[in-house]
């Protein structure tokens, strides 16, 4: 029989909004990974030194040992969010490791040096209370068994659906803090007898490498590795990460539970609260986590600490098993309050150790009245619960039912878990190769989305990396303006607001009104004796176009006099009909109230970022183009080129499409081509004269190699307009030491720096760490 809470789900079921509340909370994830060599070696180089101190940095610490990184994700407001939120962690600590260095995906550690030898997290004072807790655990547990990493999972309900359903049952003189800390203490209760159940579904941990533990039964494999003989995961048996005694509390009331594990410090059996190491913990985020301040505070949020690895996993865990332990924590909550027998969490324990050890075996589950019943019945019972609320309070929610049906099927057929694949992959590949392929694998994941900021894909690219940087180096994002890629940076008691990624407080509102309007611009530039085009400027179409006799025969641009990215703008460096320039001169009008006309430069085009008074990057661009193969027609080798995963719209991907619009079309027409002319193999066809990326250029990186000399003249031009983020546009003549020839013919306030940090060819220029470094200098 199914016993629900009848009462709750009444209350929850007569407000919508309620059941809405009732499925969301706000959720955190830590997540643990050693770092490791390419040949499964534990890494001892030092934390990297990009996350800066590990003691300020809220998303990037180190857990016991220094090998050891912790990712600690926001506080967040959904499952999908938090999801997102640890795999946008993953890669970037991923990316961020030294060279050669890679995460080790599996909660068991590989090779491991001498216990003497390995390294305990460092604190930069060393006598911080960190650092004498994790030497207090060395010496009281072994560092070994301090490798053992996984994933805490933190989770609340919202105070608006708490409140809600305190008022609809409250008991007499309860108060609200009490009320909170009973319904934790419900669902606290209901996991620790049902926590068999989430390790079996969860567990990823069943081998480990010889001489790190010694556990009856285990089988010898390949690689000098042991594997336990139906086994789940040997971090949650009593041969893993446990207090030395088993330390049995008081569900039943808070002071109970505060009481009795004050009587475990009392005796000695651990130092503090923290050394606390039950499977789900209640916790306050407001305190300083001492058993005094959660007693004061009350309980805030729990903290489940029994979730392996999961290898299979790119960034560790599915988004299934995150939104099914969701459910399992709503089970708690709904199920009728008779969960957890008094005096008899041995029965508990035992069905913890039976299923962690030979959990695919499906032994029996002791009930609390010792009888016995058949394991997957036991399972099925709870799953019932959650099909019964669900079916009760979401009845259309499809995916919270498949959810349950793929932790169902897992129940009735042990070859579908986790475990059992894991278990696979160990037999067929060996229990290093297996779990090095995997970590190789999840760095080459990174790498290839390494622009991308998952959850965030709707905002300019720039921002993204802007996003990511922040986050390495441990400083808060607030996004203020979604649509507007407006956001607040915060690193202790300083913020900085961004918009766009480089339009900061660092410039004042006359720069970038001066930037964006290329005659004053160009005005400035020549009064510090800076060269530019010479030409002139139109407010009028038709004197515009009477300007045709002046410009005939020479090389022009023509282009609106306020936008960025190449948008309108055509060159002629050969012969051009009065056609041709009338509708060059439409093109720039449809653009702007006001175009120039300016000679044609020649040489290469090279886009410098400047930062105060350096230039950090450097880029020849190369206007849009496609190569003929004699087969295919233009607008066919365009389309293909376009498929490339990194080219994009909108500055969403480091590449941007090749448009096939007015400008391109004008273009071909120069070189008598149309886009369905099927040019010769190996015949370069442009489709733009200017060289943006933002119009489908390529980008190459020559940071290093460029002359000191345009570097200079770049700090010059943002200097003479006042600007301290700036993208300044050079021409460098064919010979680069005819410094005389040089010009520039643009500089940009707001510069897309993703170009830079994904160029097409060349070193990737790390511009987001680059922003941080400079607002927070």
């Amino acid at each position: 029989m199914i016993k629900l809470d009848s009462q709750f789900i009444a209350q929850i079921k007569s407000n919508p909004h309620m059941i809405q509340q009732l499925f969301s909370g706000h959720f955190g994830l830590e997540k643990e990974n050693l770092r490791v060599t390419p040949s499964g070696n534990l890494a001892l180089t030092p934390h990297p030194p990009i996350f800066g101190p590990k003691e300020e940095n809220p998303y990037i610490k180190t857990d016991f040992s220094e090998s050891q990184v912790e990712m600690i994700t926001p506080v967040c407001d959904s499952v999908d969010d938090v999801y997102n939120a640890i795999t946008n962690l993953h890669h970037i600590v991923s990316l961020a490791l030294p060279k050669d260095e890679y995460l080790w995906p599996n909660s068991n550690p590989g090779l491991i040096p001498d216990e003497e030898n390995i390294p305990i997290a460092v604190y930069r004072n060393k006598e911080d209370s960190s650092r004498l807790y994790r030497e207090h655990l060395a010496t009281e547990y072994g560092k070994k068994i301090q490798l053992l990493s996984g994933i805490h999972y933190n989770f609340s309900f919202s105070d608006e659906f708490l409140k809600a359903l305190f008022q609809t049952s409250q008991t007499e003189k309860e108060i609200f803090q009490d009320f909170k800390n009973r319904i934790y203490l419900k669902v606290a209760k209901y996991f620790m007898k049902n926590r068999w159940l989430l390790i079996y579904l969860t567990g990823a941990g069943p081998a480990y490498m010889e001489g790190f533990t010694t556990v009856s039964g285990a089988e010898n494999t390949a690689e000098n590795a042991r594997i336990l003989k139906d086994g789940i995961s040997l971090r949650n048996s009593s041969a893993g990460y446990k207090n030395k005694d088993a330390l049995h509390v008081d569900y039943d009331t808070f002071d109970g539970y505060i009481h009795s594990i004050a009587k475990h410090i009392e005796n000695g059996q651990i130092n503090s609260m923290r050394e606390f190491y039950n499977p789900i913990r209640l916790k306050n985020s407001h305190t300083d986590q001492s058993l005094e301040s959660l007693a004061q505070k009350g309980v805030e949020y729990l903290e489940i600490r029994s979730i392996d690895l999961n290898p299979l996993e790119e960034n560790g865990i599915a988004k299934e098993t995150l939104h099914f332990i969701h459910l399992f924590l709503l089970t708690g909550l709904l199920s009728e309050n008779d969960e957890l027998c008094p005096n008899n969490q041995q029965i508990s324990d035992k069905n913890e150790e039976q299923v962690a050890l030979s959990g695919l075996a499906h032994p029996n589950i002791t009930e609390c009245d010792h009888s016995e019943v058949a394991f997957s019945e036991a399972g099925l019972k709870e799953i019932a619960k959650m099909e019964a609320f669900l079916i009760e309070l979401a009845p259309e929610n499809d995916y919270l039912a498949n959810v349950v049906a793929l932790q169902k099927a897992r129940v009735v057929d042990a070859s579908k878990t986790i475990a059992a694949r894991v278990t696979q992959e160990i037999k067929e590949h060996g229990y290093l190769t297996f779990h090095l392929n995997t970590a190789k694998a999840s760095f080459e994941t990174a790498d290839a989305f390494a622009y991308r900021f998952i959850g965030a894909e709707d905002m300019e690219l720039s921002t993204q990396i802007v996003w990511k940087s922040a986050w390495k180096k441990g400083v808060k994002v607030d996004v203020l303006d979604r649509g507007e890629n407006f956001l607040r940076l915060t690193l202790g008691n300083k913020s900085e607001l961004v918009k766009q990624a480089t339009k900061t407080s660092k410039d004042n509102y006359v720069s970038v009104l001066a930037m964006e309007n290329k005659v004053v611009t160009k005005q400035i530039l020549a009064e510090h004796q800076i060269r530019v085009p010479h030409g002139e400027n139109h407010t009028q179409f038709e004197e515009a176009i009477m300007s045709y006799p002046t410009f005939s025969g020479k090389q022009i641009v023509i282009k609106p006099k306020s936008t960025n990215y190449g948008i309108g703008i055509s060159i002629f460096k050969d012969f051009f009909t009065k056609e041709a320039f009338e509708e060059a001169i439409k093109i720039a009008f449809s653009h702007d109230s006001s175009i120039m006309i300016e000679e044609f430069i020649p040489g290469d085009e090279y886009r410098f970022l400047v930062m105060g008074d350096d230039v950090v990057a450097v880029l020849k661009r190369i206007p849009a183009n496609v190569v003929g193969d004699g087969i295919h027609t233009v607008r066919e080798l365009v389309e293909q080129k376009n498929d490339d995963p990194l080219r994009g719209t909108h500055h969403l991907k480091p590449l941007e499409k090749i448009q096939q619009g007015p400008e391109e079309t004008l273009m071909l027409s120069q070189q008598n081509l149309s886009f369905e002319d099927v040019p010769p193999s190996g015949k370069t066809v442009y489709l733009r004269e200017n060289s943006n990326i933002s119009t489908g250029g390529d980008s190459i990186n020559v940071t290093d190699q460029m002359d000191d000399y345009y570097k200079e003249l770049a700090v010059k031009a943002s200097k003479a307009i006042r600007a301290e983020i700036c993208g300044v546009d050079i021409i460098i003549p064919p010979n680069p030491k005819d410094y005389d020839s040089a010009a520039i013919i643009e500089l940009n306030f707001n510069p897309a720096t993703h170009m830079h940090a994904f160029p097409y060819k060349g070193e990737r220029v790390l511009t987001g760490d680059k922003i941080i470094d400079y607002l927070f200098k």
